[in-house]
């Protein structure tokens, strides 16, 4: 971190907590209060390990409230659904759901098994519909297959478990071409039979023109100027990702200056380095590996066609830990995941979520610290409606 960066940072720091965030937060002896650069340096400090003690990886792990997630699995090929449920104490009645719609070829959840892992445990019903077989599947039916298998999971749970979604707390979260699918399933989920959501989060937004050339990669988002004006929308994007996220996200949210301008934002999310360490906030940077969600896209035969997947799990035990994985990084922990927190704590609380919404407050822009205690660079914000 640059000293102008850190003199920056502190002084704001500074400002803040004097405001009273947190009101303990003014200078506690002589030389501190005699020399404002001393007072700027604790102020940051302070301000920091607030904001790791909400958001750092031991904050996500407290959130996890049950030990173990259950697995349905229902379907074959493009038709295949996974339901991941919270259990140990297990859930009942109307209950929090995330939708969540993978990109292109995404169809085994394991590059996003730390993701769904970390909801499960923290209370939330994930719905992963796999829509496609290969990459020969057209991109013109996916949002149909996707809603198509999100409807067989809810049956499912309202079958087997006995679980419905609560209403308030829905939220559809889209990756590259799953962001895409999202989208439309918001803009229809009337004619789709699907819960409306309440908030959105879109990572990475791709499109058709992405993976297919010719007629069959003609744009499949829909006409998202129609997304009602009090839907809060979350659009993420890595600043690397030049070819698809970036220009996608910034054309979406430029599409999007219907929503109100405390519910919607853009978020760029920067690479970094320290020490020879790189992260790069590139199109898949969203992705957090879990090798417990290695899920083959096998068949059943005829014959054993409603019995269990036996590739799969049934259950799946909770770690005390994440997996370590070169994609799990700052970007995941102070960006993405703690965006979809904020969304789905926001559902249950009712409020807004300064994490998201925030105008560039610090609990918005934080992206974590080095090793070296050397801050990550932090979230940039694109008003293009401004």
């Amino acid at each position: 971190m640059s000293l102008l960066r850190r003199a920056l940072s502190c002084q704001l720091a500074l400002m803040l907590l004097q405001a009273g965030i947190p009101a303990h937060a003014q200078p506690r002896d002589e030389q501190t209060a005699c020399h404002p650069l001393a007072a700027c340096e604790q102020a940051q400090d302070e301000l920091d390990a607030k904001l790791e003690a909400r958001f750092g990886p031991q904050a996500l792990q407290q959130r996890h409230a049950h030990a173990a997630v259950d697995v349905l699995t229902l379907g074959d090929g493009a038709q295949r659904v996974y339901v991941f449920i919270p259990t140990q104490p297990a859930l009942h009645g109307n209950v929090p759901m995330v939708f969540l719609h993978h990109g292109w070829q995404g169809m085994n959840p394991k590059n996003f098994g730390g993701l769904i892992d970390h909801l499960a445990r923290s209370g939330q019903v994930v719905i992963y519909p796999v829509y496609q077989e290969s990459a020969q599947t057209s991109p013109q039916i996916v949002t149909l297959a996707a809603a198509q298998a999100d409807r067989r999971a809810l049956t499912a749970l309202a079958e087997q478990r006995e679980l419905t979604p609560d209403p308030t707390r829905v939220l559809y979260y889209g990756y590259s071409m799953g962001a895409a699918i999202s989208l439309n399933l918001a803009l229809d989920y009337q004619r789709y039979q699907l819960p409306a959501p309440r908030a959105l989060v879109l990572a990475a937004p791709g499109d058709a023109y992405h993976v297919v050339h010719g007629d069959e990669g003609r744009s499949i988002i829909g006409a998202v100027e129609k997304l009602p004006a009090e839907l809060p929308v979350a659009i993420l994007t890595g600043a690397a990702d030049t070819s698809i996220g970036l220009p996608t996200a910034r054309t979406l949210a430029a599409r999007l200056c219907g929503i109100r301008a405390d519910r919607r934002v853009l978020m760029v999310l920067p690479s970094d380095e320290n020490n020879g360490k790189k992260v790069l906030a590139g199109h898949g940077s969203p992705g957090a590996p879990d090798s417990r969600y290695d899920f083959p896209l096998t068949k059943r035969t005829p014959a054993g066609a409603n019995e269990p997947n036996r590739a799969i799990p049934t259950h799946i035990p909770g770690r005390s830990d994440f997996e370590p994985s070169a994609s799990l990084n700052q970007l995941d922990f102070y960006g993405y995941w703690k965006v979809i927190d904020a969304m789905t704590d926001s559902l249950r609380d009712g409020k807004l979520p300064d994490a998201v919404f925030g105008n560039g407050t610090p609990e918005q822009l934080y992206l974590g610290r080095w090793p070296d205690g050397s801050e990550y660079t932090p979230i940039k914000l694109e008003q293009p409606c401004s």
